[in-house]
């Protein structure tokens, strides 16, 4: 099994370095706001293709130790405000918790043992304090979190106020505000800036201009958004959050269109490309 898996990770490896060195003859030449260089993020930590599950610990560190600036992550609360790494609306299907339903129903207690379904057992949910008390370095990364709000609570203040409480919580004891992306709609940024948070705010849903008017951070947009929409927003000095990277051609494209920071699936072959593979890193 090792041997074979150490003959993936070659292959892997060598397709990365064949897309890096034939796109160097592009010469790409980024311009955007974050000192012309694009901050590379992971999707959920090493992306959908990775054995382990996104927003795990096993998926965490792998993009990390590659040499990543960090990783975007799903955060949702619990019940008792503990802010957790989960994507999905509901624990039932994705994980061994059958039946259950939002994590937000329970304490945290009662569903931190609900590990996910997979060919690799015993992955756990984890909490972003056992992620960021895991990590070594942690004030040198960068984290994007991806607010899943509970869709039948989605609008509610009291709601959202317990979520961005346990955001500020969390990154208040680990200094962690600066390095801390928040991706949600207007209203929620801006109840956050109410909450006293330092976090970056990256607004979803919103334009350009409501997002220069409320000076918000940044803007999150996909691969397929025009050029012009990037260089509008720069021009209101406001920084780009792209995702939607899946895949060599995706990666491709959006360093053609300046993003300040990106979010792939594919995180080996852009990192080769701008010389920041870190070779000596065993992937697991």
């Amino acid at each position: 099994m090792k041997s074979n898996h150490k003959i993936l990770t070659l292959l892997l490896l060598g397709l990365g370095l064949l897309f890096s060195q034939c796109d160097k003859e592009e010469n790409y030449i980024i311009k955007n706001l974050n000192h012309n260089v694009i901050m590379i993020l992971g999707h959920g930590g090493m992306g959908d293709l990775y054995k382990y599950p996104n927003n795990t610990l096993e998926a965490i560190k792998p993009v990390i130790g590659i040499g990543a600036d960090g990783t975007e992550l799903d955060v949702q609360i619990t019940k008792d405000s503990v802010l957790i790494l989960f994507h999905d609306e509901t624990l039932d299907g994705r994980t061994r918790c059958d039946g259950y339903s939002s994590p937000y129903n329970y304490n945290w207690s009662e569903i931190k043992d609900c590990y996910y379904n997979t060919l690799v057992d015993d992955i756990p949910i984890y909490s972003v304090d056992e992620v960021f008390s895991s990590l070594p370095n942690l004030n040198d990364l960068y984290f994007s979190f991806d607010c899943k709000l509970n869709p039948e609570l989605a609008y509610n203040e009291v709601y959202r106020r317990q979520f961005l409480g346990a955001i500020k919580r969390i990154c208040e004891k680990y200094n962690m505000s600066g390095n801390v992306f928040v991706e949600s709609d207007l209203a929620f940024l801006l109840t956050a800036k109410d909450m006293g948070l330092t976090t970056k705010g990256i607004v979803v849903g919103s334009s350009v201009d409501q997002a220069s008017d409320n000076n918000i951070f940044g803007i999150g947009t996909t691969v397929d958004t025009p050029p012009e929409e990037i260089d509008y927003a720069h021009s209101k000095g406001l920084y780009v959050m792209m995702w939607g990277a899946k895949s060599d051609a995706g990666n491709k494209k959006a360093i053609g269109l300046n993003p300040d920071f990106l979010q792939t699936d594919k995180p080996i072959p852009i990192l080769m490309l701008f010389e920041r593979f870190d070779f000596d890193y065993d992937i697991p």
